[in-house]
C-alpha cells in the first residue's frame, strides 16, 4: 500500500510505502522541508501529520514517521 504525502495546502508532493520510506518526490519533499512547511500523510480525506523526517543524502533516502495521536482535518472538510 502506498501513502500520499501532501503539504499544508493539500498539494501532493510524493509517495511513501507503509514503512515510511519515500519512493517518489524526494526533491519536492526536501524543498518543502527547507521552507519549514508541515507535511502530512493523506488517508481517506483525513491528514496525519508527519512528525519525524530523517534524510540520508548518501543513500538518497528519506524516512518519514507519523504521529498516530496527532490527526488534523483537511481544510476542505472544515465548516
Amino acid at each position: 500500500m502506498i501513502r500520499t504525502i501532501v503539504n499544508e495546502s493539500g498539494d501532493e508532493l510524493g509517495e511513501a510505502n507503509l514503512d515510511g520510506m519515500l519512493i517518489k518526490g524526494h526533491h519536492r519533499i526536501e524543498a518543502e522541508l527547507k521552507l519549514r512547511h508541515k507535511l502530512f500523510f493523506r488517508t481517506s480525506g483525513a491528514l496525519t501529520r508527519i512528525n519525524c523526517i530523517t534524510i540520508d543524502h548518501a543513500a538518497h533516502k528519506i524516512r518519514l514517521t507519523m504521529d498516530g495521536f496527532s490527526r488534523e482535518r483537511s481544510p476542505q472538510h472544515t465548516a
